[in-house]
């Protein structure tokens, strides 16, 4: 017995000994190729769709051909897509509302989902958790489409910029998250000493918690820009208006039915698809998905950094 058990632990031993030289003779071995390889694939799978629409947005359409596997554009390129769309002026137009849609209602929504979220945090304030309930049972009922026409439509905002911003100002999520980061990672001792340098709780939110809690609000600040910038269903519920239209509402009634940009009574619209001669090919889809994209492409570099941050707070605890 004593023979067999040494035996096999000697052969366990020459095991990761192998397994020990291997590493050190090449560096690396069988499971790290494995996760390498791994990762790659899944990367270039993740990518070739990015780069396979701008590729097609910069090739001539009467050689781009769907579907079709491809890893260079066409030669020769083109970039008559690209003018069609940004010079055609409403893509502009739409780009342009888009973007003030986007900032106006991220910043006002984490301002008053703050606000809020800090008032909820305080446990000695009578109330607060009736606020508190009240929050939450949102996130599980609503109201319903009709009746927030109805309360829309009763506040004059159809076919307004406001009835694509205000509705969805207040939201659950960021309250939550906001809230639980009050209770839970800002000192109290903090206010204390302020209070008693005698600031007020308005200077206190404004120049403490908001500047400690911006990792967070970042996070939630970027995900409030990807929700208001991929919006296009409040523009088809409250409005009218080509000119309230944003950009993802263009790119959907490219992508999905362009003769009825063609019927469309706007005239840029028409004209756009006018100067290209037909109805929109491939290509001009793409260039459009593309200078959709880049907006918040642009952003998320700026972002990135408290955006780790912030979604790593609370999670170790000393």
């Amino acid at each position: 017995m004593l023979q067999e058990y040494f035996s096999i632990k000697g052969g366990s031993n020459v095991k990761n000994k192998n397994y020990m030289s291997m590493k050190s003779r090449f560096g690396f071995n069988f499971f790290d190729v494995f996760v390498y390889s791994f990762c790659f694939v899944f990367a270039v799978i993740c990518f070739y769709p990015m780069w396979y629409v701008v590729i097609g947005s910069v090739s001539n359409s009467e050689l781009f051909t769907l579907p079709k596997f491809n890893i260079l554009p066409d030669w020769p390129i083109t970039f008559k897509y690209y003018a069609g769309v940004i010079f055609g002026g409403i893509f502009f137009n739409s780009l342009l509302l888009s973007i003030l849609k986007a900032l106006f209602a991220s910043v006002s929504s984490l301002i008053l989902s703050a606000s809020m979220a800090y008032g909820v945090a305080k446990k000695k304030v009578a109330g607060m958790k009736f606020v508190n309930l009240y929050v939450l049972l949102t996130m599980f009922f609503g109201g319903g489409l009709i009746p927030t026409y109805l309360l829309v439509r009763s506040l004059h905002m159809i076919d307004t910029f406001w009835a694509l911003t205000i509705p969805s100002l207040l939201g659950a999520f960021q309250f939550v998250i906001l809230r639980n980061y009050f209770s839970y990672s800002v000192s109290t001792e903090l206010e204390d000493a302020a209070l008693i340098d005698g600031a007020n709780e308005v200077l206190i939110f404004f120049r403490i918690i908001l500047p400690l809690s911006m990792p967070t609000i970042s996070a939630l600040f970027l995900f409030q820009c990807v929700e208001q910038w991929n919006d296009w269903y409040s523009y088809l519920v409250y409005c009218n208006k080509p000119e309230l239209q944003p950009v993802t509402w263009l790119l959907r009634r490219v992508l999905t039915d362009p003769a009825m940009a063609i019927k469309s009574d706007n005239k840029d619209m028409a004209s756009m698809i006018h100067q290209l001669g037909y109805l929109p090919p491939a290509s001009l889809k793409m260039a459009t998905i593309v200078l959709s994209m880049v907006p918040i492409m642009i952003l998320y570099p700026f972002l990135q950094k408290n955006f780790a941050k912030g979604m790593l707070i609370g999670a170790v605890k000393g």
